[in-house]
């Protein structure tokens, strides 16, 4: 009895040397998750470029999660967005809704490129027989790019970094009344010329403008001095 036992433990041992001291493992069939993928920096910024043949400006300030918003300047007209941005390969797609109670809002289809600088898409009005469908592609603004301010005594103009762009005037019938007229614009600069497009007005009556800054030298240096254009000149001011 005992040799038998004797060969039955070194059966068993023998067993174990042969598989390696492995143990094997069962496979459950369950689908591997892997971490989803999370923006390494913030989409934040302003990106600029063509939109059917005026300029428009979309500005990101808030990015958490799915969750994205922010707003847009075109022509004047300021929307608010908020939407959904989600990985799409190398990049992140982003869906943007402006709010819905004007004729001409619309859903933003983005995809953003993996440095954060391009975004391209279409543009679709939630009111189909209000405007056409658009592709475009914009580029991330320079953050240090500034606002640009000018003045005189009866009137100023503005153009702010979000593209959008006001002036500010005092219509010849209505000085002494003291009622001041502004107008509201989108922007683009192309060296020393700023293009607008300007919100529908029936004060002011244009639909677009070209300013022109003209520059003084003083100890060396190039510094603009005044800005003309539509019959006005703005002044630079301390």
């Amino acid at each position: 009895m005992k040799y038998i036992c004797s060969l039955l433990v070194l059966s068993i041992a023998a067993s174990a040397c042969n598989s390696g001291g492995k143990t094997a493992t069962t496979d459950t069939g369950a689908a591997k998750t892997e971490t989803p993928k999370s923006l390494a920096a913030s989409p934040a910024g302003i990106y600029t470029g063509d939109f059917g043949g005026t300029p428009i400006y979309i500005s990101i300030n808030f990015a958490r999660g799915k969750n994205i918003a922010g707003y847009n300047t075109h022509k004047g007209l300021r929307r608010n967005l908020h939407g959904e941005i989600v990985p799409d390969g190398s990049g992140w797609k982003i869906r943007l809704e402006e709010p819905g109670d004007h004729p001409y809002d619309g859903v933003f289809s983005v995809r953003l490129s993996e440095d954060l600088k391009t975004m391209k898409g279409t543009w679709e009005p939630i009111h189909k027989d209000s405007a056409s469908a658009k592709k475009f592609e914009l580029k991330k603004i320079d953050s240090n790019q500034g606002e640009f301010w000018m003045a005189n005594e009866e009137s100023s103009i503005s153009f702010l970094v979000d593209g959008s762009c006001k002036l500010e005037y005092y219509p010849k019938d209505s000085i002494s009344s003291g009622q001041i007229e502004i107008v509201r614009g989108t922007w683009l600069r192309t060296k020393d010329t700023f293009d607008v497009n300007w919100k529908a007005n029936a004060q002011f009556g244009k639909s677009n403008s070209r300013f022109v800054i003209h520059f003084t030298m003083d100890e060396g240096e190039m510094y603009p001095d005044s800005l003309t254009g539509e019959g006005f000149t703005f002044y630079s001011m301390p």
